[in-house]
């Protein structure tokens, strides 16, 4: 079983981590990548290939590992799910890898981004392979594991996170850590040799926004709720101009205002954890800080006149958008608590 594994995941730096352990120094390596092999000719034509190197033994090499990597047509549901000459053969290979043990000093990986574990390939190597896999999971999950990941990747470059920041990070560039590392490489050569600590301003300075990000709204709706004006003005200026920018922007806000009044009322009637139950508890932790800088009054206030804004912005024949920046500059100067 040792000498047998499977490694499955989307992100492919995690998947070359893991086979990179097994590979160890690259002894007797050979790699099939299966990248490119989009039709069933090619991809039946890569089976026999890695097949072939899995049944020929190291003979008088000191070591051999077979790496079959990208195999994107492993068993799946939905879209990438092999044809049905491709299914057959990938099982009775599977057959033939679980009744086959290697010798000591050989070694097969197979790895692709998804595998479906109810499968017969799977459930053939369950007991005969090690198999490793990098489930997604939710979103808010993946993106939660990613801050852990990516705190100890920049401890590994000398860097640290200032509180809250490599959340941060990861909403902006992504949970990829491919895409992690390479934004803080950047980092690491934006703070120079003198400066370890990254901030908020250093990611909304230099780091890019990841393929697939959604727009960091998380920036207006933080600064929003740190009562930081300044902050909230940058991060909303860079959402002006894009079509439909006052229905989008009154709607952000306003959400906000109306889930920070309702975690107020919650807490000052003794209720929060109630109210909290279900929230994504990184979330819900941060959420929570803001309460600290608004009275009730004032969220209620605030969100009521950006509910306002919003029926506005969407029956109004002309913009309203200079007033969505009006608007935020009234509710956040600071008043009467």
């Amino acid at each position: 079983m040792a000498n047998l594994h499977v490694i499955i995941g989307e992100d492919d730096y995690l998947v070359a981590e893991a086979a990179k352990r097994i590979v160890g120094d690259g002894t007797g390596l050979e790699v099939f990548d299966s990248l490119n092999s989009t039709n069933e000719d090619l991809q039946l034509a890569d089976l026999r290939e890695a097949d072939a190197s899995f049944s020929t033994p190291p003979f008088l090499d000191p070591r051999k590992v077979t790496w079959w990597k990208n195999v994107r047509f492993l068993p799946q549901s939905g879209k990438g799910a092999p044809g049905a000459a491709v299914k057959e053969a990938l099982e009775k290979f599977a057959k033939k890898l679980a009744a086959s043990p290697l010798p000591e000093n050989q070694h097969f990986i197979v790895s692709g981004p998804r595998l479906l574990m109810t499968s017969v390939f799977a459930k053939t190597l369950k007991t005969a392979a090690e198999i490793i896999s990098f489930s997604a999971g939710k979103p808010w999950e993946a993106a939660k594991n990613a801050a852990v990941r990516v705190i100890d990747l920049a401890g590994e470059m000398n860097l640290r996170f200032e509180r809250g920041a490599a959340e941060s990070f990861v909403a902006r560039v992504g949970t990829d850590s491919r895409s992690l590392m390479s934004e803080l490489g950047k980092m690491r050569d934006y703070l120079g040799p003198k400066s370890h600590t990254i901030t908020e301003a250093d990611i909304a300075a230099i780091s890019s926004q990841g393929v697939g990000v959604e727009p960091e709204v998380w920036a207006v709706t933080d600064a929003i709720g740190e009562r930081k004006l300044d902050d909230a003005l940058a991060a909303l200026s860079r959402f002006e101009g894009e079509s439909g920018f006052a229905v989008m922007a009154t709607t952000v806000i306003e959400k906000l205002f109306r889930q920070l009044a309702a975690l107020k009322d919650a807490k000052e009637r003794g209720a929060l954890a109630e109210a909290t139950e279900g929230m994504n508890p990184w979330a819900a932790k941060k959420t929570i800080a803001f309460l600290g800088k608004w009275s009730l009054q004032e969220l209620r206030v605030a969100r009521a006149r950006f509910m306002a804004l919003r029926e506005k912005a969407v029956s109004s024949a002309g913009s309203v958008d200079v007033l969505v920046t009006t608007e935020l500059v009234r509710v956040m100067r600071p008043g009467r608590r």
